[in-house]
């Protein structure tokens, strides 16, 4: 059998819910190891609630909880409000409290909303994990599966930095798609280090807010660009500022090196036609992967949750890898394919890959 993909439900409320109910699959393989817990998967009910099912970072979570799901052949839901909608996307997570007993991963951009209800969650026995974003001074929460991302930043302006010539002058724009967001913010902070660092000599224009939604997104680039006239470098944090970018360099015919984080499929095409010379990967399949096994070994053999934050990594897309990356993102088990080694490794040794969660950046 085919591993079983989410269906889609339209509600009053215009939320896409996703249901990834007992997957199996002969082209995914199983990494779970010894079954012998006594337990029935189909009786373990874990869940994932994620911001948003329109833009890729959130996708790319649920993804990779989706092919956890699949691997172990538990029940699953996967759910998320169609556009940005934190009240409804608090709700999914209320809901979710019933019916996901065995645990819920939580990817949000309003942590403190969310502080409360996680709390409560957690009192009455379900294992919450913290996804991308840290959660908020919940001490319930002790598990966050997210990047480093003032080393992410970090990297995307150093790929900037070797590609500037030695004698290049001018403004370096940078673009928070949410500005007080942590994880955004972070970005932020490891692109200016590194050109306050390696490139004093370049103009460092202070961050402007570069919206999240796609419309508004364009317009204040459009604007920001405009009002710098001589950039040499353009960096975003987030989906919409790839798109954007993208668009505005081709219709003005800009010069200028444009870059942001996430891989929709306009800026994936942007790296190949060398419109944008890089993306940065967050990789969120990991993280949405992560936190669900997580939870499923925790509930279907007893292992314990690690305490701290998980770092799955990041990576650089390029003209030189972006085929490779344009091919895993097909489907599932594509996706699944390119991961694997990378999954195998990570829970071979997880100690490698968890740091104190006062660290978490």
């Amino acid at each position: 059998m085919r591993p079983k993909m989410f269906s889609v439900l339209s509600s009053t409320m215009a939320v896409l819910v996703l249901l990834f109910l007992s997957a199996c699959s002969s082209g995914i393989q199983s990494t779970t190891g010894d079954t012998t817990s006594g337990k029935n998967p189909a009786d373990i009910h874990v869940g994932f609630v994620a911001e948003t099912t329109t833009e890729n970072f959130a996708l790319e979570m649920l993804y990779g909880a989706q092919y956890a799901a699949n691997q172990f052949h538990v029940s699953a839901q996967i759910v998320a409000p169609a556009t940005e909608n934190q009240p409804e996307a608090l709700r999914l997570f209320k809901n979710l409290t019933r019916t996901a007993r065995d645990g819920i991963g939580v990817e949000t951009l309003a942590p403190d909303l969310f502080a409360r209800p996680e709390a409560d969650a957690v009192s009455t026995g379900i294992p919450v994990i913290a996804v991308d974003t840290i959660a908020a001074a919940v001490p319930s929460i002790t598990t966050y599966i997210g990047n480093d991302n003032v080393t992410a930043g970090a990297m995307l302006a150093q790929a900037t930095i070797d590609r500037l010539p030695p004698a290049a002058r001018g403004s370096v724009l940078i673009g928070n798609d949410h500005p007080g967001v942590p994880v955004l913010d972070y970005r932020v902070q490891g692109m200016q280090e590194v050109f306050r660092h390696e490139r004093p000599d370049l103009l460092l224009a202070p961050p402007f807010d570069a919206k999240e939604l796609p419309d508004p997104n364009h317009a204040a680039w459009s604007s920001f660009v405009n009002a710098h006239p001589n950039a040499i470098a353009c960096l975003g944090t987030g989906d919409s500022s790839v798109a954007s970018l993208t668009r505005i360099k081709q219709a003005t015919h800009g010069t200028y090196l444009a870059s942001a984080f996430n891989l929709n499929e306009a800026g994936l095409q942007a790296v190949a036609n060398g419109t944008i010379f890089a993306l940065a990967d967050p990789e969120h399949f990991l993280k949405g992967y992560v936190a669900m096994r997580l939870l499923i070994e925790h509930a279907l053999y007893g292992k314990a949750i690690p305490k701290g934050w998980w770092n799955p990594g990041a990576q650089l897309v390029t003209q030189g890898n972006v085929q490779s990356i344009i091919t895993r993102q097909v489907d599932l088990e594509s996706r699944g394919r390119y991961y694997q080694p990378i999954i195998d490794q990570e829970f071979a040794n997880p100690e490698a890959f968890i740091k104190p969660m006062d660290q978490a950046r």
